[in-house]
Parts: C-alpha cells; sequence; structure tokens
C-alpha cells in the first residue's frame, strides 16, 4: 500500500507539471518568429474547420497522454496489474532475494587499520537471537596477539558477558550463551590488540529475545480450492497478533515461493495455516505423480502490537519439513482474485495513464 501511494504521488505531481509546461510552451509563440507586414486584406474562407472548446481540450488531452511520463504512468500500471495477479502470501522467489533468503543476515562491522593499510572485519552467526540461542563472534583481517568480546546493555552500559576470542587459522572465534535476564537491545564489543598497529574496538548491535512462541512440528500438507495449506503447530506463550514468514524450495535448493501470512493467537497449543498458490508451484510440479518441496527459513515475529512497543521473536524445534507426496493435480485451476481495494488502485493507475 506504501509502495502503491508513493508511485502514484510521484507521478500524478510529475505529470501535471509536465503536462502544464508542455501546453503552456505549445500557446506561446517563438521569440524568433515577427510577423509580416501586411498591407492588403485578403478574403479567403476557412480551409480548416473552427476550433471549438471540445476540440481543444481533446488535443489537450492527447499532448498529455503522448508525454513520456504518461507512458510511464502506463508501466507503472502494468506492473501494479501483474503484482496484484500473485496472491500477497505466496510470492514467487528467486536467487536474487537475498533479504528473503536470508531474513535474519548479520551484515559484517568492518574499521580500517592506518598503521599497515588493514581492515579488520567483526563477523556474528545472525542479527536476531531468540533464547537459547549462542552468540558466535569471528574476527579477522590482521594478526592478532589478544581479542576479547564483551556483551554489554547500551542503556545501563552494564557488562552481562565476557569472553576470549581463539585464534584458529588466522580467523578469532568465540562464543557466548545468551540469558533470560538479557535485555532485547544489546551491543557485541570486541577488543583486539594487532601485532603492528594500535589496539581497536569493533563495536555490533543485535537483539536478543525470550520466546513468544514456538513451532513445534508441521502437519501433513493438503488442497482447498488453489492453495496448498500447510499447518503449522505453535506452543504461543504471548498472545497476540503474529506473522510467519519461510521459504519454500524444490529438493535440490532452488527458491519456488516465499510464504507470509497474519493470524491472531491466543495462549497455548495453536495451529497456524501457510499457503502456497497454485500459480507459483506450477513450474516446479511433477507432470505425473507425486511432486516434493522443502519448507525453511522460518521467521516467527509477534507483531508490535502499539507504537513504542517492539516486536517479539519466537523460535523453532524445525529446521527444515520436506513435503513429499504432493499432487499437482489436486489444486483447482483458479487464478488469484484480487481484492477490491487492489482492483481500485489499478484503476486509479490506468486512469493516470490515459485508460
Amino acid at each position: 500500500m506504501k509502495k502503491f501511494l508513493l508511485i502514484s504521488v510521484i507521478l500524478i505531481v510529475v505529470c501535471i507539471t509536465a503536462g502544464y509546461f508542455a501546453l503552456q510552451r505549445e500557446a506561446q509563440p517563438s521569440p524568433e518568429f515577427t510577423a509580416p507586414q501586411v498591407t492588403t486584406a485578403i478574403l479567403t474562407p476557412p480551409t480548416t474547420q473552427p476550433t471549438t472548446p471540445k476540440t481543444t481540450i481533446a488535443q489537450k488531452q492527447s499532448l498529455v497522454e503522448s508525454l513520456p511520463l504518461a507512458q510511464a504512468a502506463q508501466t507503472a500500471a502494468a506492473h501494479y496489474e501483474y503484482s496484484i495477479s500473485l496472491p500477497p502470501y505466496s510470492q514467487p522467489l528467486g536467487k536474487g532475494d537475498f533479504d528473503r533468503l536470508n531474513p535474519n543476515h548479520f551484515y559484517a562491522v568492518e574499521m580500517p587499520i592506518e598503521e599497515n593499510n588493514e581492515q579488520v572485519s567483526l563477523s556474528l552467526n545472525q542479527y536476531r537471537f531468540v533464547h537459547p540461542a549462542t552468540i558466535e563472534i569471528s574476527l579477522s583481517g590482521s594478526q592478532f596477539s589478544n581479542a576479547t568480546a564483551t556483551i554489554l546493555d547500551p542503556t545501563s552500559q552494564q557488562t552481562l558477558s565476557t569472553t576470549r576470542l581463539k585464534e584458529s587459522d588466522g580467523i578469532w572465534l568465540g562464543a557466548v550463551d545468551g540469558e533470560t535476564t538479557w535485555p532485547q537491545e544489546l551491543n557485541v564489543v570486541v577488543r583486539a590488540k594487532p601485532n603492528s598497529a594500535k589496539a581497536v574496538a569493533l563495536t555490533a548491535s543485535i537483539r536478543y529475545y525470550q520466546p513468544s512462541a514456538t513451532l513445534l512440528a508441521i502437519a501433513k500438507p493438503y488442497p482447498e480450492q488453489a492453495d496448498l495449506i500447510i499447518p503449522l503447530q505453535l506452543e504461543v506463550k504471548q498472545s497476540g497478533t503474529y506473522r510467519i514468514r519461510a521459504n519454500l524450495f524444490t529438493p535440490d535448493g532452488t527458491p519456488i515461493s516465499h510464504l507470509v501470512e497474519k493470524q491472531k493467537l491466543s495462549e497455548g497449543k495453536q495451529v497456524f495455516n501457510l499457503k502456497a498458490h497454485r500459480s507459483v508451484l506450477a513450474p516446479f510440479s511433477a507432470k505425473s505423480g507425486p511432486s516434493q518441496f522443502t519448507l525453511k527459513t522460518f521467521v516467527i515475529e509477534r507483531m508490535s502490537p502499539m507504537p513504542g512497543e517492539l516486536a517479539q521473536f519466537g523460535d523453532s524445534k524445525i529446521t527444515e519439513y520436506h513435503i513429499t507426496d504432493f499432487y499437482f493435480d489436486a489444486l483447482e485451476k483458479r487464478p488469484y482474485q484480487p481484492s477490491a481495494a487492489e482492483r481500485q488502485r489499478l484503476g486509479y493507475l490506468q486512469k493516470m495513464a490515459g485508460k
């Protein structure tokens, strides 16, 4: 919705501005043109139809529609029409969708060393941790004599844990087990002494959560109209609105679809359904016999109930789940139907494009 509004506002402002100046430019005579002196009036019948207000309006509309920005609006409308032809809960997934394929990726913290022109790098095994996950630390980029990692509460500046890193094949490694008393926001501070430079300190910001829900098991998927339903069995510790994401792959690891769904859950044992639509499964399904898929990369999020309150995250007892006996023919041959709001937005973009 936000993306649609941003595209619409930009197109409206730019199209109106460009159209206005184009029409004004057409109405003004060229400054290099000088009207000739006429001494004798020559009366001739008109060779063209007189211009009426309706004709002028039609000419202006034709000019605006011919502008490159109107063509851009047509492209935006076509792109949005395609995007709403696919269900938001089952989007196509490709190898280039790095953030979806690696939703908990930690981007390394790097620092240059002026004395020897080296660059040291601090990496963690992930960005978001859910207890009892272990924080794994890696330091590289130089020859060090020693290195120490400290877990710090950034608000109180209290030291929560400290460990010494050990060198292995030129990389300094360490691990810290999390605690239930830790706050959500943490800093990992690594201090190290390069052999040929001054001591360095690198700081990484992470999140550490107590699990709001745990994925315990996955029941056998089943067809429902044009969707493959995948029932997740959860133990919910904090009630609320949950958003669960996961990725579907072929057995050889080819990405198929990014699955996401929202659902209100109460405390206790709950079932949460993910759905994979026929349109994304079709290119990867067997023409005859059962198809096989793998579901993994689970992200269990209890969404923020109000501004100022942070989201919570859960964990999973399951790393991946294998679907081995899915028959594609069991799904109904019906395309996804966009919502009324999506169709209204499409009509708005098409109107901007002159359709």
